[in-house]
Order: C-alpha cells, then sequence, then structure tokens
C-alpha cells in the first residue's frame, strides 16, 4: 500500500522489465520511470505515464505532473490501472501464452488443468 503517496518516480535505467513500475500504475500512482528496457518498451505508454532520461527530463515531467489538475491526475490514474489490467493480468497472461502457443499444440488446452476454466471458442 503506497498509502497518500500520489506520484512515483523510478530512476533506475534499462530494467529487463520493471515490475515495480507495473505495481506503481496498478496502484494508480502517477508514474514517471526511466525512459529505457521495460518501461520503456513495454510498460509506461501514452496518457498513462511519463518517462525520462536525464535530470533535465526528469525535472520538466515533474513540473507537469505538478501542475496537473484533479481531474488530469483521476484520469491518468484511471488509464494506467486499465493499461496493466489489460496487458499484465492473469488473464492476460494465460491469452498470450495461449494465442502464441495454439500453432505448436496439439492438444485441447482446456484439459490441462491449470487451463480448465476457459470457455469453448465459439
Amino acid at each position: 500500500e503506497y498509502g497518500k503517496q500520489w506520484y512515483q518516480r523510478r530512476v533506475r535505467g534499462n530494467e529487463h522489465f520493471g515490475i515495480g513500475v507495473v505495481e506503481f500504475m496498478a496502484a494508480g500512482l502517477i508514474t514517471l520511470a526511466h525512459n529505457s528496457g521495460g518501461p520503456k518498451m513495454d510498460i509506461v505508454v501514452e496518457d498513462a505515464g511519463y518517462l525520462a532520461a536525464s535530470a533535465e527530463e526528469y525535472c520538466a515531467q515533474l513540473v507537469r505532473i505538478f501542475g496537473m489538475t484533479e481531474g488530469e491526475l483521476g484520469d491518468m490514474r484511471r488509464r494506467a490501472r486499465e493499461h496493466v489490467r489489460r496487458e499484465f493480468s492473469d488473464e492476460a497472461f494465460r491469452d498470450t501464452f495461449i494465442a502464441g502457443c495454439k500453432e505448436h499444440l496439439d492438444v485441447d488446452l482446456r484439459e490441462i488443468e491449470c487451463f480448465s476454466d476457459m470457455e469453448e471458442e465459439e
């Protein structure tokens, strides 16, 4: 839990994924992450967080964040949570895994216990 915290900055560069950044966004924190690695490639998307690489860029983005209205902050929090839920949920992982393996597996994945709750395709 992040208590009264409403934004989070992450300055570590070249993270291979950046699970901390995903957690910040899922918690509804306005996120400012390093413009490299996983946060740049897979996590922070337009209108759901900010990226920066240099001290100057971090300062400029913080000024931008601190100047946002409550409505803008709320909208960004909502978009960040929706993005994380859509891209990084258990269901998203399952669907992506199945789609990626489907052409290589000659088995009904619903027969595998961890996928047994899948619905029939129509």
